[in-house]
């Protein structure tokens, strides 16, 4: 136990998209000992705490509460008797019904350093992101946010008659079950029956619906959409915008469920959710680098390096630095990759690939690195093979030595053979096991039952952890493929449509996904 207690920051999550946290609150999360959470936050703000951070779910739901907030009072005293930085995630603003005064006033008078971080509110990010406009020149003048939930979480006891004001939008929160009460209460107070309505439910986020209507059919509506918590209720003639103003559901990919199995966080998926779509990343495997013995010694001879995945240059670079070595190392080398992801991983080190073969494959490569050999052709003029476009190669007779090359290629210790097949016989070879992919064996969503409607696959190993996981009558309808490994490895599965992409890279998949009908014969 401390001599004397640390901080307690309460941070506003925002409104669920996680790039709607703010920089502050991102800082603290990063640096927290303790964090202290509820059941909205994402599990992406989870992922940025510190190794070694205490991690502790206080979650609300509904009649359910994990903890009661005078508990979890109690808990933030406690752990800043422990801990010198207590961080408190709370959905949207901590001070907008999120019960942020209570907490910081129990701490306070404890003598406990107190500080608030601001976050974006839902009352005000979910209107947006629905095309709905909180205020507007001509139409609303101002707004009024009310909590439909009494301390007993009941229908809150609302005077209506203080909401009649036709220029002030009402925004209605944790009201899903009370639409039509709220709707007819405002149309007793004397708000007119044809006043715009909406109901914006997971707001900001992939998965947001809304239903518009009036005060005299929201009621109404709302049971045949079917909408989820959490959900915001907006009433006014702001709601009426909505179709001219609404991007976010006007994205090219919105309303689609896609299943990305993955290893390490990427693009990828990021892109995607920019597009629109409601993903469900999958864990699949674990990227260990692997220490390679005597490297240093390994490549100061190598005439050609050669790299088959991006991770293959990471481990790379991650062996020179515990090598101690410096780039000067591989001076007198040349660099060759498989295809345009692992060309850019090897750009970040400010070294440009001399060989990326138009096929993008272990075959692909080899085939294009025989040119350069003599073992391979010897000299003939008549000898062609494409090497990509961003070739910096010289390979006119005069250029080619006539000694054997020293080959190092640095892949995953299960790597596919065919490249070294294609120059084993003409050059002295060294396959160099750079990192090794294990199955990360977590349990899968139970969001994605026995039939996955959409998946994209990057690779042939990720087909096969994440067939794995699935339960054993499981089928995807259709599913993207990088490249040919990764199709035939899907043609081994319940899979009912494949669509390959035009090249190995994650632009061309996110064209097939994006453009799919059109792609259709």
């Amino acid at each position: 136990m401390r001599e004397n207690t640390g901080k307690v920051v309460l941070v506003g999550a925002g409104p669920g998209d996680t790039g709607l946290l703010t920089l502050k609150g991102e800082k603290y999360i990063k640096q927290a000992d303790c964090l202290v959470y509820d059941r909205l936050s994402s599990p992406v703000f989870l992922s940025m705490a510190k190794a070694g951070c205490e991690l502790i779910y206080v979650g609300k739901e509904n009649h359910n509460h994990v903890m009661k907030q005078d508990a979890i009072n109690e808990l933030l005293y406690e752990k800043s008797k422990y801990h010198e930085l207590v961080v408190r995630l709370k959905g949207g603003d901590p001070y907008v019904f999120g019960r942020g005064g209570e907490e910081a006033l129990y701490l306070v008078d404890r003598n406990v350093e107190v500080e608030v971080v601001p976050g974006v509110s839902s009352s005000v990010a979910a209107l947006a992101a629905a095309g709905i406009p909180i205020t507007h020149r001509g139409i609303a003048k101002g707004f009024q946010v009310i909590t439909a939930h009494s301390r007993k979480d009941e229908e809150a006891d609302i005077d209506y008659s203080l909401l009649t004001d036709e220029t002030i939008t009402c925004v209605f929160l944790m009201g899903l079950a009370h639409v039509k009460s709220i709707a007819a209460g405002l149309m007793k107070a004397g708000r007119r029956a044809d006043t715009p309505a909406a109901v914006i439910s997971n707001g900001t986020l992939a998965a947001q619906r809304k239903c518009i209507g009036t005060l005299a059919d929201i009621g109404e509506k709302i049971e045949e959409a079917k909408l989820t918590s959490p959900a915001i209720i907006v009433v006014g003639d702001v709601v009426s915008l909505n179709d001219r103003l609404d991007f976010f559901e006007k994205r090219p990919l919105f309303g689609r469920k896609i299943t990305v199995p993955y290893i390490k966080t990427n693009e990828l998926i990021a892109k995607l959710q920019q597009l629109g779509a409601d993903v469900t990343p999958v864990k699949t495997g674990i990227i260990n680098p692997i220490i390679i013995p005597e490297f240093a010694d390994k490549v100061r001879s190598a005439d050609w390096i050669v790299f088959t995945s991006k991770n293959g240059v990471r481990s790379f670079f991650y062996n020179l630095d515990l090598a101690g070595a410096d780039i000067r190392l591989i001076a007198n080398a040349r660099f060759a990759v498989v295809g345009k992801a692992t060309e850019k991983e090897l750009a970040k080190h400010h070294i440009n690939a001399d060989i990326i073969p138009a096929e993008q494959t272990g075959k692909g490569l080899a085939d294009a690195m025989k040119l350069c050999m003599p073992y391979a052709y010897g000299k003939s003029d008549e000898d062609t093979f494409d090497l990509g476009k961003n070739s910096t190669l010289d390979l006119s007779n005069d250029n080619i030595s006539d000694k054997m090359c020293k080959v190092c290629i640095f892949s995953a210790k299960e790597a596919s053979p065919d490249l070294e097949a294609g120059l084993k016989e003409i050059c002295e070879l060294e396959k160099i096991d750079a990192y090794v992919n294990e199955q990360a064996y977590e349990s899968i969503p139970e969001s994605i039952g026995n039939m996955v409607s959409e998946a994209v696959f990057t690779s042939a190993s990720n087909v096969e952890r994440f067939f794995h996981m699935l339960p054993e009558n499981a089928y995807v309808e259709t599913a993207y493929s990088i490249g040919e490994k990764t199709t035939a490895a899907l043609e081994q599965h319940n899979v009912r449509e494949i669509v390959q992409a035009d090249d190995s890279s994650y632009e061309a998949l996110v064209d097939k996904i994006s453009y799919k009908d059109a792609f259709k014969d």
